[in-house]
């Protein structure tokens, strides 16, 4: 145990040198020689090789951003990062943080956290009340669905318990007006009934801990993404998203808020309990435009040129006042992996078909609808080229090379002049506008 305690701390080292350097130099006769421990690190080692012939056992986070067993973190804003490691005792349900600050040229421990679980949830370090320490906000795993959330101030390295005991499902922070960051719980019924509940929890500046509660959609069975970001008039919010059993769609977005002062769901309706404006077929949020304000997409089915339909995705900001704004439109080719932002003045005039007859090329063709005869005349395709010579291909006749990816290209070609039919589409907008789809690592989506 006692290798493995030292490889582990070596490794530690490592890593925070090179986080935490500079302009690093490395020779040849450097990668082959073994690395040099600082005394500082060595006694460290010392320490925790103590805990370990104690019986403990290294316990690091199962969730979250950090899950390493022994991690740094300046905790009070002094400029030196203290060590925090994590146990458990084989054979009980304890559990315990050690935190060790560097004192001269060694580290002393200053504080222990203990709690009851199975295993360490989830931890985060959040300066609640901007005052330049962190607090501690721990989540607690008790068998395979119970978790509970704990936040402790450190204020002079010793632990004061804030919220105890606060049963949660996810957690994650709100930045509230005062300058600091509120921690908030989303909560699962326990039980059939009731709804879905988020509470958030600030610090004051005397120490009080003020906690306001807000519903989440009526019918909510799991929560599949929380995301961060703001509102359209610059509020900061979060975005959570998750599956029920709902009259027009199984995903929802509640959207949370702290306006003037109140924390509360800006979707939510009165009458029904839930965020109807946001209730659709499984499409996740997104900042698509990368411009911090989070965007809630909605499908709408476009003027088809056949049996097959197509659809375009209206995504809405929301302002504090729960009011919505359309912010864009896409079209999204999931099958080959792009999506195009679709100019305003396309709206209700633009009609698309798949065409593959040409093995090895996968065509999207875009058409000016005229309501009046129900003609659809094209303007634009835009290709997926797979296969051999496909940067050729791409090229060839009238197509413009957007993109090669992997073993694909992509390319489009005008079949009318851009001026044709009052259409905004030039080079410039398929350049600017065309974007590849990335799955998302958390939700698969």
């Amino acid at each position: 145990m006692n290798v493995k305690v030292r490889l582990f701390i070596i490794v530690l080292c490592l890593s925070a040198f090179v986080l935490l350097s500079g302009c690093l130099r490395i020779t040849a006769d450097d990668l082959y020689s073994l690395p040099e421990v600082s005394e500082e690190y060595l006694r460290l080692q010392a320490h925790l090789n103590i805990i370990i012939g104690q019986g403990a056992e290294f316990a690091a986070p199962v969730r979250g951003p950090n899950r390493q067993a022994v991690q740094l973190m300046d905790l009070n804003g002094t400029g030196s990062n203290e060590v925090i490691a994590f146990f458990s005792i084989p054979g009980e349900s304890t559990l315990r943080i050690h935190i060790f600050e560097l004192v001269g040229d060694d580290y002393v421990e200053v504080d222990i956290i203990e709690g009851i679980g199975t295993e360490i949830d989830t931890i985060r370090y959040i300066d609640m009340d901007g005052d330049g320490t962190m607090e501690l906000i721990i989540g607690w795993q008790m068998g395979s669905t119970l978790k509970y959330m704990s936040i402790y101030s450190l204020a002079g390295f010793h632990n004061q318990l804030l919220v105890s005991g606060e049963e949660y499902t996810e957690i994650t922070t709100l930045n509230n007006p005062d300058g600091g960051v509120d921690v908030i719980a989303l909560r699962m019924p326990t039980q059939d009934a009731g709804s879905p509940i988020a509470i958030a929890f600030s610090l004051m500046q005397d120490g009080e801990v003020v906690a306001q509660e807000a519903r989440l959609s009526a019918g909510v069975e799991s929560i599949m993404q929380v995301l961060s970001g703001s509102l359209a008039d610059d509020i900061p919010a979060i975005f959570v998203e998750s599956e029920g059993r709902f009259e027009n769609g199984s995903l929802v977005t509640d959207v949370l808020a702290r306006v003037d002062s109140v924390f509360s769901n800006i979707t939510m309706q009165s009458t029904t309990g839930i965020s109807d404006e946001t209730v659709r077929h499984r499409m996740y949020s997104s900042d698509l435009d990368n411009d911090g304000i989070i965007k809630i997409p909605e499908l709408r089915r476009l003027v088809a040129q056949s049996e097959t339909e197509y659809y375009a995705i209206d995504w809405f900001t929301y302002h504090s006042n729960g009011a919505r704004t359309l912010a864009l439109t896409t079209y999204h080719n999931n099958f080959d992996e792009w999506y195009l932002i679709l100019p305003s003045d396309w709206r209700g005039i633009v009609s698309i078909r798949r065409e593959d007859s040409v093995p090895g090329e996968r065509t999207i063709i875009f058409s000016h609808y005229t309501a009046a005869d129900g003609r659809h005349e094209d303007f634009m395709k835009i290709y997926k080229i797979s296969g051999a010579n496909i940067e050729q291909r791409a090229s060839r006749d009238n197509r413009v090379l957007l993109m090669i990816q992997g073993q694909s290209a992509y390319a489009f070609e005008f079949l009318a002049s851009p001026d044709s039919f009052g259409l905004t589409f030039n080079e410039n907008m398929v350049r600017n506008n065309f974007k590849l789809i990335h799955t998302d690592w958390q939700t698969g989506n």
